[in-house]
């Protein structure tokens, strides 16, 4: 099916067109890919992961906490009523009902914290990298993902209820999760009768035809976007991304505290998929590789294939990255140690996190990666093959999609230097998530802990972008006025001094 491209009225349209693309050809592959990779480098040395948890049925979790959800959940609401940019409330028709029973308590818990209640969500466990067969019944896909198998976990082991595993088996598996389709659906412009209910409205940005496009704006978020490319897009400041971190958090520190460490660890799963998802520079900047000034010249003077272009290049370079990360991850070698030690706090370069706090996912981790985004892009561009990042009438997604293109970029870099470079720049991204998803784990199993409000980060862009101008205006309008008044001043003491002069005489 040829994609449908929603066309908004200038000047949003060449970024509109932009998150369409990005989301069309890139958004399958997921942040960093695997995530289940990323969670068990980045936790595997911290002494609670270790500790055994016996696995629990969601409706057993939901039976026996019947009684305090419709005030987590009411809770969490008021949260993020007060704390969140973007926040769309729900209809009240699909609050909680703790009087439901089995499957119907199931799924008014889903359908109240509006998710897609199709997603299985079983028993199961994601096998670590390169390890032995465990002998557990295998899942077909469909038990635990609404896309296609070639997009989540697979393969997946079944658990039983009150097996034991590992705190980090659970974690490790549940932050893969979120790409399983639980954010599919959602809008009001999708197939399907969830968008009808859970009041996010039309997709603000992506493509709401593709079966795993909208999800976008629940993974991708650009709180830190220049405010003049935001005020010209204001859709693209719609993202539920730290919606979903507060809702999983608050649920994760709720199971803690009442005993159920599965379905805390696994909760604190699903709000790391964000983190670690706001953490890869291609989901938290709209175009790295692009000034604001050279974005708004393209939207407002470019033709059509300049701004197509630009959007082929955004892609390719974002495919481009992902699939060198998982690459280079798997395959062993110096790349994949310093990654891994990257992930675990093992790099050089390694540095604690800023403490968590309200609205920490954007200020820190979406932040952190925006601002690494221009020197990522530059190095991406460098590294490999101008076909497949520097030339914009090659679209290297929609060849690998068609199948006419089956290039693996980890062994086609222009040379060991740019590789060593680009390498050096994924650690750098790879040491800050490692710190963040430690800073989240720590706080989000004891629920004592208090959580600070926000702090602001201090953003003088906007304040810039009004002085500026207010500067040149006032110096093109005072300067002139200020000669006046001094030639004014200079003829009236001469005139005075030329009457001194007169009287003198």
């Amino acid at each position: 099916m040829t994609p449908v491209i929603r066309r908004p009225k200038p000047p949003a349209l060449a970024l509109c067109a932009v998150l369409f693309l990005l989301v069309h050809n890139v958004l399958s592959l997921g942040a960093w890919e695997t995530h289940a990779l990323l969670t068990r480098a980045a936790l595997a040395g911290l002494p609670d992961l270790s500790d055994p948890v016996a696995a629990e049925e969601l409706e057993s979790f939901l039976a026996a906490e019947r009684a305090g959800l419709p005030a987590v959940l009411e809770a969490i609401e008021r949260r993020a009523a007060v704390e969140l940019p973007a926040y769309s409330p729900p209809p009240p028709g699909i609050a909680f009902d703790p009087g439901a029973e089995g499957a119907a308590l199931r799924e008014s818990f889903l359908r109240a914290i509006r998710v897609n209640p199709r997603v299985g969500f079983p028993l199961c466990r994601q096998p670590a990298r390169g390890e032995a067969q465990s002998g557990r019944p295998v899942l077909p896909p469909q038990a635990y993902t609404l896309v296609a198998a070639t997009l989540s976990g697979a393969p997946m082991e079944a658990l039983a209820p009150g097996e034991v595993v590992s705190a980090l088996d659970v974690v490790a598996t549940a932050s893969d999760e979120p790409d399983y389709g639980m954010d599919v659906g959602l809008y009001t412009d999708n197939e399907g009768p969830l968008g009808a209910l859970y009041g996010f409205g039309p997709q603000p940005f992506g493509n709401p035809t593709l079966s795993y496009g909208s999800q976008a704006p629940f993974h991708m978020a650009f709180p830190w976007e220049d405010p003049v490319i935001a005020l010209a897009a204001p859709f693209s400041q719609r993202s539920q991304a730290a919606y979903r971190e507060l809702q999983f958090t608050s649920l994760a520190r709720f199971a803690f505290e009442r005993g159920h460490a599965y379905w805390g660890w696994r909760f604190a799963g699903w709000a790391m998929h964000y983190i670690e998802d706001l953490s890869q520079p291609y989901h938290a900047r709209m175009i790295p590789g692009q000034s604001t000034f050279e974005t708004l010249t393209v939207n407002a003077f470019g033709s059509a294939d300049a701004k197509a272009g630009i959007l082929t290049l955004l892609s390719n370079r974002h495919l481009v990255l992902e699939l060198y990360a998982r690459e280079a991850f798997d395959a062993p070698g110096k790349a994949a140690s310093r990654f891994e030690a990257a992930l675990a706090g093992g790099d050089r370069r390694s540095a604690a996190a800023a403490p968590y706090r309200s609205l920490w996912l954007y200020d820190e981790v979406a932040r952190g990666a925006y601002a690494a985004g221009p020197e990522l892009d530059a190095l991406v561009v460098k590294a490999f093959p101008a076909k497949y990042v520097a030339d914009p009438a090659y679209d290297f997604g929609l060849a690998r999609d068609e199948g006419r293109e089956s290039w693996l970029p980890y062994a086609g870099v222009v040379s060991e230097t740019a590789r060593e470079d680009l390498d050096a720049a994924i650690v750098k991204r790879y040491a800050a998530l490692g710190a963040s998803l430690r800073t989240y784990a720590a706080i989000v199993c004891d629920p004592k802990a208090p959580i600070p409000p926000r702090s602001t980060p201090l953003d003088l862009r906007g304040p810039l972008y009004v002085a500026v101008p207010l500067a040149v205006l006032i110096a093109c309008v005072g300067i002139p006025l200020a000669r006046r008044r001094k030639r004014r001043a200079a003829a009236e003491a001469a005139a005075v001094e030329e009457k001194e002069r007169a009287a003198a005489r």
